[in-house]
C-alpha cells in the first residue's frame, strides 16, 4: 500500500471514531428531546380540537404547531447524524431525486447549474428522505461558496469497484453510482481540510443561519450507513467537489401492496407500553380520542403480563404499542419477542424517539406491522393504527 494510500485510510479512521463519538450523545440528546416533542405537539393537537377553528387561540397554537414541527426537523439531523437513524431503503433512481433537489435548493437567485448523467444509470436501494437531505445540503453549500459567480456541474455515473482499497477507501467489491457535485467557489484552505465533517464547522459568517452547519457531517453519516462513501477534493480560490458513491441495486427488489386502511372501531382494544409519565398519558388520551379502549403499561414485563392475562380472560387486545427505548425494565424488542410467543399473529407498532438499533428501519423483521416516530401527531397515529387494524 501506498503511503498516501495509508495516510488516507488513516485520516478517515479517526475521523470515523470522532464522528462516532459525538454521534452517541446527539442521539442521546434526540430521544429526550423528541419525547419533549412528542409531547408538547400532542397536547397542541388535543387543545385544537378543544378550542375550536373560530377560537382567538386557534392562531397562537397553529404558531406553536410550527414551531414544534421546525424543532422536529432540527432533531431528526441528530438522529440521522447519530448511531441510529438508520435508513428505510426503497428503490431509487438518483438521477431523478438530484435533479428535483436541485430545482428546489438552487433557485433563480443561486448559481446556474447542470446535470449529466451517463445512460444507463443503476439504481439504488436508498433511504429517500436522507439522501434528499444529503443533496440539498451539499448543493446548498455549493451555491453558497459562489458570491464570484459562476456555475454548478453534477455528474452521475456508474462505478464499479473490483478490489479493496480502490477510489482511495475500504468499500466493498460491486457496482456503484457516483454523483459528483462541482462548484466554482472560493474552496476550502488546506489547513481546513481535516474538520470539514466536524458538525457546526463552518468557514463562513452565519448570521441567521447560525447553529446550522450540519450538513457535511450529516452527509458522511448518511452514506456511511448506506455503505459508501463520500469524499472532497477542493482548491482554495478555485472551488470544491464533493463525490458520493452509493451501492447499486443488485437485483429487483420485491413490491408489496400498500396496506388496506380501515376505519376504527369504538370497541378495539389497544395495549400501549411507554415508561415516561407525560407521553404515557399522551398516548392514552389520543387513542381514546380515536374511539379505542386503552389500557397501558409501564415496561415490558408489565406489558407481557397484561397480555397474558387478556388471553386467558379471552379478551385480547386487537393491537400493542411498544416503546422501544425504556430507562428501567424490559424494552420493547424483548417484550415483542415474549408477545409474539404468546401470539404470533400479534398486530404491533414500535414507537422510538431514537434507537441505535436498526428496528425503527428493519421493523418488520422483528414482527412488528408498523412503525411510529417520536414526534408524531394525531393524524400520523391514525393512520399507524388504521394500517395495524386492517
Amino acid at each position: 500500500m501506498k503511503d498516501d494510500d495509508f495516510n488516507n485510510l488513516q485520516d478517515e479512521f479517526f475521523n470515523s471514531r470522532k464522528l462516532e463519538a459525538i454521534g452517541v450523545l446527539a442521539g442521546g440528546i434526540a430521544h429526550d428531546f423528541n419525547n419533549l416533542l412528542f409531547v408538547i405537539m400532542g397536547n397542541i393537537n388535543m387543545a385544537q380540537l378543544k378550542v375550536g377553528r373560530d377560537h382567538d387561540a386557534q392562531r397562537h397554537l397553529v404558531e406553536a404547531e410550527k414551531a414544534c414541527l421546525r424543532a422536529k426537523d432540527l432533531t431528526q439531523k441528530f438522529v440521522t447524524f447519530s448511531s441510529g437513524g438508520g435508513p428505510v431503503k426503497c428503490r431509487l433512481a438518483l438521477q431523478t431525486l438530484v435533479s428535483s433537489v436541485a430545482d428546489l435548493v438552487l433557485s433563480v437567485s443561486m448559481p446556474p447549474w447542470e446535470m449529466k448523467a451517463a445512460e444507463g444509470l443503476w439504481e439504488v436501494e436508498a433511504d429517500e428522505n436522507q439522501m434528499r437531505q444529503v443533496f440539498a445540503g451539499l448543493l446548498e453549500n455549493a451555491g453558497e461558496s459562489m458570491t464570484r459567480g459562476g456555475h454548478i456541474s453534477i455528474s452521475a455515473e456508474n462505478v464499479v469497484i473490483d478490489r479493496p482499497g480502490a477510489q482511495g477507501g475500504e468499500l466493498n467489491e460491486g457496482r456503484y453510482v457516483k454523483v459528483s457535485i462541482a462548484d466554482e467557489g472560493v474552496g476550502i484552505p488546506e489547513e481546513n481540510m481535516a474538520s470539514i465533517f466536524d458538525p457546526y464547522f463552518s468557514t463562513k459568517y452565519r448570521g441567521s443561519q447560525k447553529g446550522m452547519g450540519f450538513g457535511l457531517a450529516i452527509a458522511h453519516s448518511v452514506i456511511k450507513k448506506h455503505a459508501g462513501r463520500i469524499t472532497v477534493e477542493s482548491i482554495a480560490g478555485k472551488g470544491t467537489t464533493v463525490s458520493v458513491l452509493i451501492p447499486a441495486v443488485v437485483q429487483r427488489a420485491e413490491s408489496f401492496p400498500p396496506a388496506r386502511r380501515c376505519s376504527t372501531s369504538p370497541r378495539k382494544r389497544i395495549l400501549a407500553m411507554e415508561d415516561e409519565e407525560m407521553p404515557r398519558e399522551l398516548i392514552q388520551t389520543m387513542l381514546e380520542h380515536l374511539g379505542y379502549e386503552v389500557v397501558t403499561a409501564l415496561e415490558g414485563w408489565q406489558a407481557v403480563e397484561l397480555y397474558a392475562e387478556s388471553l386467558d380472560c379471552g379478551r385480547g387486545y386487537d393491537a400493542v404499542i411498544l416503546d422501544l427505548a425504556v430507562k428501567m425494565g424490559m424494552d420493547g424488542k424483548h417484550a415483542m419477542n415474549k408477545i409474539r410467543y404468546l401470539n404470533p399473529k400479534v398486530r404491533a407498532i414500535v414507537s422510538s424517539g431514537y434507537s441505535s438499533e436498526t428496528i425503527m428501519a428493519e421493523y418488520g423483521d422483528c414482527g412488528f406491522c408498523g412503525v411510529l416516530k417520536k414526534p408524531y401527531d394525531l393524524e400520523a397515529l391514525k393512520i399507524a393504527m388504521d394500517q395495524a387494524l386492517s
